[in-house]
C-alpha cells in the first residue's frame, strides 16, 4: 500500500501542528446487508447468535423461551442445517449463545445461556457447556436433527440477587464466561472464571462493573479478543481491549456506536455476532418465523487480516486402506504409491449414520480391525509466506499424523503405537468435535504435500470410528499504513502488519521511479510507527512499505 505526502501551506501546516500526530481511528461497519432469510418453521423467536471456528459458514443459533432444549446450525445466507437436541437439558429461557474455550485444551464449546428472568426470581440461573460437534455445509440440502454429546449443566448464583439476563460471552483469551444483565438505563457485568467453571458444576457470579447501557438483549466477543459488543433493538456498541487488558478495563473505556438495523426492519432484534474471525458481525430478529439475516462488513482497517488460506478442506477426498494389515511406516511418506486404496469423502467412518464414505472393519464385529489408513495430498506453492498452520482434527477414536512423512500430533494414541496398538480410550463426549493443534509451517514444501493419518479403535469390540481432517494457513498479512500525519517538518506512519516482522520502508518524489529505502521498523504486537525526518525537503513525496 502507498501513500503520499505533500508540503502544505502554513495555515493548514499549524493546523496540523495542533493535533496528535499519530491517532488510531476507531472501527467502522458498513451498514446492514440480508445475506437471506432464516424461515422454518421451529425458529419462531430467535434470542442469541454465535459464528462457528471450526466450521466454515456455520452460524449457530437458538429460540428464546417456549422452544425444547435444543439449538439450531444454518449457513450464512439463512439455510437451516440443522436441529442439536441438548439431552438432559431444560429451556427455561434461553437467551443468548457464545463460543469459548472449555475444559478440554485445543476443543472449542458452545455456552447457551438459560438466563432469562424476567420477573428476577429465579433462584439460580444454568449455562449449558457443549463440545462444538463438525457440522457440514452439504446438510443444507437435508437438514439433520442430532443429539449433542457432552452436554453439561453449570448452575450459576448472582452474589446479589435475581436479575433477569439476555446476554453473554466467553473471553477467548481467558476462558471467563460474562454474563449483561438487562436492566433500565444500566447494565450489570458479572463473571465467573475458567477455573471455577472447569472445577464446578454450580458457581458463584463476581460482579465486574456498571455501564450506563439501556436494556441489553445481546453481547458477542471477537474470535480475537479485541472488541466486545453490547446492543439492544436499534443500538449498538462496541469496545476495544488492547493486548493484555482485562474485559473490566476494556469496559471502562470509550465505546463507538455501530450500525444495526432498526425497526420496523428488524423488530424486536437481539441477536448479535461477530463473524468466524472479527471482520463484521450478523444479527437477526426474534420477531417471526421469517427473518433477514443481516451482515455487517466492517470498513476500517483494523480488522484480523487476511483469511486463512484452506489447504484441506473439511469433507475432502481421501484415499483409504481397510483391510486390516500392517502397513508399518513407509505408507506415511509422500512417494508412497497408494493408486491400490479406495477412494472416499470425507467424513469416513462407521457406525455414526452420519458418514459419506463407510470404511469396513472386517468380517467380525466382534473383532475390528484396530488400525485404518488416510492419506491426502494437496499443492502449495510459496509456503515461507505461511507463517501459522493448523490443522483441526475430527476422531473417533485416536489418531496420529503425520506431514510429509513427519509426525505431527498424536490424538489418544501413544506416540510410539503399531498397527495393532488400541487407542488409549474411546473418544465418546468428543467423537464428533473438531481438535486444534498448530504445526510447524517449515515441513510445508513447494508442490506436492502430503497427510498421512492412522485412526486406531480402542478395543476390537468398540461400535464406531469416525474421521476427517482440516488444514488451514494464515499467511503474513500484506503491510499497510493505517494512519499518517505530517507535523513539524516530519511525516510518521502507523504500519500494520505481521508481528514481529520486519518491514523495509521506501519513498519517491515522482512514484514511478527511483524508491530509495529510508529504513527498517519491527511491528512488535502487528503495529509499529515510523518517522520520515527529511519530509519537510520535498515538494511531493510517495511512501510505500514492504516486507
Amino acid at each position: 500500500m502507498g501513500i503520499f505526502h505533500k508540503r502544505l501551506p502554513a495555515a493548514i501546516l499549524l493546523t496540523l501542528l495542533m493535533v496528535p500526530v499519530i491517532s488510531r481511528a476507531s472501527p467502522t461497519f458498513a451498514n446492514g446487508v440480508s445475506q437471506g432469510t432464516v424461515a422454518f418453521p421451529e425458529l419462531k423467536e430467535a434470542s442469541g447468535i454465535v459464528a462457528s471456528r471450526n466450521n466454515a459458514n456455520v452460524l449457530w443459533m437458538h429460540n428464546d423461551s417456549g422452544d425444547s432444549a435444543r439449538i439450531y446450525a444454518i449457513d450464512t445466507q439463512g439455510k437451516k442445517l440443522g436441529n442439536y437436541n441438548l439431552p438432559g437439558a431444560t429451556n427455561i429461557d434461553y437467551e443468548d449463545i457464545g463460543m469459548g474455550p472449555g475444559p478440554v485444551t485445543n476443543v472449542l464449546y458452545i455456552y447457551v445461556g438459560d438466563i432469562g428472568d424476567n420477573n428476577a426470581v429465579r433462584s439460580n440461573i444454568t449455562v449449558y457447556q457443549i463440545p462444538e460437534p463438525a457440522v457440514y455445509g452439504r446438510q443444507a440440502t437435508n437438514p439433520i436433527t442430532a443429539n449433542l454429546k457432552g452436554v453439561r449443566s453449570i448452575t450459576l448464583n448472582y452474589p446479589d440477587g435475581p436479575v433477569n439476563a439476555e446476554a453473554l460471552f466467553v473471553d477467548p483469551w481467558t476462558g471467563d464466561l460474562f454474563i449483561a444483565t438487562k436492566q433500565t438505563s444500566i447494565t450489570r457485568i458479572y463473571t465467573v472464571t475458567k477455573a471455577a467453571l472447569d472445577a464446578n458444576d454450580t458457581n458463584i457470579l463476581t460482579f465486574v462493573r456498571q455501564l450506563n447501557f439501556d436494556i441489553v438483549s445481546g453481547a458477542d466477543i471477537s474470535p480475537t479478543g479485541k472488541e466486545i459488543i453490547l446492543r439492544r433493538e436499534s443500538h449498538a456498541e462496541l469496545w476495544t481491549r488492547a493486548p493484555g487488558q482485562t474485559i473490566s478495563n476494556a469496559l471502562a473505556g470509550t465505546s463507538v456506536l455501530i450500525p444495526v438495523i432498526g425497526t420496523p426492519t428488524e423488530p424486536n432484534g437481539e441477536a448479535i455476532g461477530f463473524d468466524y474471525d472479527g471482520s463484521g458481525y450478523y444479527t437477526l430478529s426474534d420477531d417471526s418465523t421469517s427473518q433477514p439475516l443481516y451482515y455487517f462488513a466492517r470498513t476500517s482497517a483494523d480488522g484480523p487480516g487476511p483469511a486463512p488460506r484452506i489447504l484441506v478442506a473439511a469433507g475432502s477426498s481421501w484415499k483409504y486402506l481397510d483391510d486390516g494389515s500392517n502397513q508399518e511406516t513407509a505408507w506415511r511418506d509422500a512417494v508412497f504409491n497408494d493408486a491400490s486404496w479406495f477412494t472416499g469423502t470425507a467424513p469416513l467412518g462407521y457406525g455414526n449414520g452420519n458418514e459419506r464414505t463407510m470404511v469396513s472393519y472386517g468380517p467380525s464385529a466382534t473383532n475390528k480391525y484396530v488400525t485404518t489408513y488416510f492419506r491426502t495430498s494437496f499443492q502449495l506453492a510459496n509456503p515461507t509466506s505461511i507463517t501459522n498452520l493448523t490443522v483441526k482434527l475430527l476422531c473417533d477414536n485416536g489418531a496420529s499424523v503425520y506431514l510429509n512423512g513427519t509426525p505431527v500430533l498424536h490424538n489418544n494414541l501413544d506416540s510410539n503405537a503399531v498397527h495393532n496398538t488400541f487407542a488409549t480410550a474411546a473418544q465418546t463426549t468428543l467423537a464428533d468435535t473438531w481438535f486444534s493443534y498448530s504445526l510447524d509451517p517449515a515441513l510445508l514444501v513447494n508442490g506436492s504435500n502430503t497427510l498421512a493419518v492412522e485412526v486406531h479403535q480402542p478395543s476390537a469390540t468398540n461400535a464406531t470410528l469416525r474421521f476427517d481432517l482440516q488444514l488451514l494457513a494464515q499467511e503474513s498479512p500484506v503491510p499497510q499504513i493505517t494512519a499518517a500525519a505530517f507535523s513539524n517538518a516530519q511525516f510518521q506512519m502507523q504500519i500494520s502488519g505481521a508481528s514481529n516482522s520486519s518491514i523495509t520502508i521506501q519513498a519517491t518524489t515522482n512514484l514511478a521511479t527511483n524508491w530509495a529505502t529510508l529504513g527498517t521498523l519491527t511491528l512488535t504486537n502487528g503495529t509499529g510507527i515510523f518517522t520520515d525526518t527529511q519530509a519537510g525537503d520535498f515538494t511531493q513525496r510517495f511512501y510505500r512499505a514492504a516486507k
